[in-house]
């Protein structure tokens, strides 16, 4: 029997039953890293010999020795359509199959047992419920060097050991030696979202909403979330008005309590509180006020209920009518209150529109116009694809479909960056499962090339067809929603064991962007944004704009380059 074993960066994907015929030249021996940075490879094993093997039951062992170190196996799930619809770069085939990207984590060295069975030894992982298989097909491991603690300046050899556990031989030992330079990111400047939907967690995995069951979840959910560096959320104050047909209803999760009085409108934030207590203890930083207007044009209210269950908003409700307009600037001013006793006044964000089109300007003029007073000490932030709206003055910070970001740099807008994931994202980053990690992985530097003040994405946990109809387990159908793989989930739900929430590929090469981001702005802090930017081109034949789609190797290239300038002038 024959065993392989191959260090490979973090930015591989193997499709299953892909032949891999350069696999040597990509292996990786050596990396460099901050202080209080993560750095990831994976491990590629397989057996082969001359007779099929079904499987071999191994055990790998990852010692990092003073390092922290978190492993993963991944898992594949079932791609029907790659989405590859104009056979570009930047993605791992045309093909529909199984593609990498499920992490369950297991121990970094799990503990060998021997146990003797008639007379014969046995050899188990002693407490380990995620177990590995080799066959004649490569499988993988995701490894996280420097996971939690901050490492010391320093050389770190790891070792990463493949043990049978037929007969307890070695099959394989490689060595990675990590060096962490005596710097530290800075903290993060730019705001980070990716929509968690409260009705999917209730759809998902059967529990009421807001109640304890369904906090279980939602904390583990949001601490992953924040882990990957997501540090903003989208407050449902009321029901978010996304993804509903007109005149159709999704599950209410309206966190406001709203009664009628003879005297007006009166409102109670009690369980506004209570999720934002619980989003803060995960580590959310900014809050994101659900939209004031209905999505596409902010035509009409969001459906706003009173606590008996009555829908007094929605999409019969005219937006810039007289009724809504008072109850819209009572409800503010209320809520502006609440969030200063709640002292999350300075890190709200506020949405008036989702993706609202040119041929909306006059309704979504109205509209801002009737809670501009009251919200003129806030960020309003929408996603949309014209420019105009912010030469107009309409909204203070654009949230710029990101292969328009040329039109808002070219006005030296302010602008965060977003997409939406589909296939229409022609020579754009993104992140469908069957994109390359390098063309997830390079948001991060397009952020810095465009000073972008944030991120967003509409999908973190929708697991919904469009328009919130029909529900779907993307552990077996990733391509669930327009057969877009993976477009609408950065997670997987899971429930085993008290775990519910299982991280993937896509999330940690998005958490390496915004790390990248960090390092950057730290280089640029010491040498000046032009020489930062002059660095970072060396890595590639092709301009830094919002049209780079780099290989693996240059965007690895680039980071090692980074890292060489920030070790010479700390």
């Amino acid at each position: 029997m024959k065993f392989e074993l191959y260090l490979v960066s973090s930015q591989v994907k193997h499709p299953a039953g892909r032949e891999e015929n350069n696999l040597q030249n990509r292996t990786v021996e050596y990396g460099t890293t901050l202080q209080n940075e993560p750095y990831s490879i994976q491990a590629l094993y397989r057996v082969f010999d001359d007779k099929p093997i079904p499987c071999h039951p191994v055990s790998i062992a990852v010692d990092g020795g003073r390092l922290s170190v978190e492993q993963y196996r991944v898992d594949f799930v079932p791609i029907t359509q790659a989405a590859n619809l104009f056979d570009e770069d930047g993605f791992e085939g045309n093909f529909p199959g199984l593609y990498p990207d499920v992490l369950q984590q297991r121990p970094e060295c799990p503990e060998i047992e021997t146990r003797i069975h008639n007379g014969k030894p046995q050899y188990f992982e002693k407490d380990t419920d995620i177990l590995l298989n080799a066959t004649n097909d490569y499988q993988s491991l995701w490894i996280t060097l420097n996971s939690e603690e901050k490492a010391e300046a320093g050389t770190y050899p790891v070792t990463v050991t493949a043990t049978s556990l037929l007969d307890g031989t070695v099959l394989a030992q490689k060595t990675f030696t990590l060096k962490v330079l005596d710097a530290e990111l800075p903290d993060p400047k730019v705001y980070y979202t990716n929509w968690i939907y409260e009705d999917a967690i209730c759809d998902t995995y059967s529990v009421a909403l807001y109640g304890k069951e369904f906090y279980q979840i939602f904390d583990q959910l949001v601490t992953n979330a924040a882990k990957h560096r997501q540090n903003t959320i989208l407050l449902p104050a009321f029901t978010p008005p996304l993804d509903t047909s007109v005149g159709d209803e999704r599950r209410n999760v309206q966190l406001t309590d709203v009664k009628r009085t003879d005297n007006g409108w009166a409102f109670s934030f009690l369980r506004m509180k209570e999720f934002v207590d619980h989003a803060k203890k995960c580590g959310i930083k900014f809050f994101e006020h659900s939209h004031l207007f209905s999505q596409w044009g902010a035509e009409h209210a969001p459906n706003i209920y009173t606590v008996t269950g009555e829908r007094i908003f929605g999409t019969e409700t005219d937006a810039t009518g007289t009724e809504y307009k008072e109850f819209l600037r009572a409800y503010l001013t209320a809520f502006l209150q609440f969030a200063k006793e709640e002292q999350i006044d300075k890190a709200l964000i506020f949405h008036i529109s989702d993706e609202p089109a040119l041929e909306h300007i006059d309704c979504y003029r109205t509209a801002i116009r009737n809670v501009s007073d009251l919200l003129q000490e806030y960020p309003i932030a929408d996603a949309l694809s014209h420019v105009e709206y912010y030469k107009e003055g309409l909204v203070k910070q654009p949230v710029a479909f990101i292969d328009r970001a040329d039109e808002f740099d070219a006005v030296q807008a302010l602008f965060w960056v977003y997409y939406t994931g589909g296939p229409h994202h022609k020579r754009a980053t993104n992140r469908l499962i069957s994109n390359t990690g390098a063309r997830t992985r390079v948001l991060g530097l397009q952020m810095y090339r465009y000073r972008a003040l944030g991120f967003l994405h509409w999908g973190y946990n929708y697991y919904y067809d469009r328009m919130t109809h029909g529900i779907f387990n993307p552990l077996l159908t990733p391509c669930g929603y327009k057969q877009y793989p993976g477009v609408a989930h950065l997670v997987y739900p899971f429930c085993s064991k008290g775990i519910y929430v299982l991280p993937s590929i896509r999330e940690k090469l998005m958490a390496e962007a915004f790390d990248d981001l960090r390092a950057l702005n730290l280089l640029e802090s010491l040498i000046g944004r032009e020489n930062t930017l002059q660095i970072c081109q060396q890595a590639f034949d092709d301009p830094i704009d919002c049209r780079l789609i780099p290989c693996e190797d240059q965007l690895c290239t680039m980071r090692e380059l980074v890292n060489e300038a920030i070790a010479k002038n700390i």
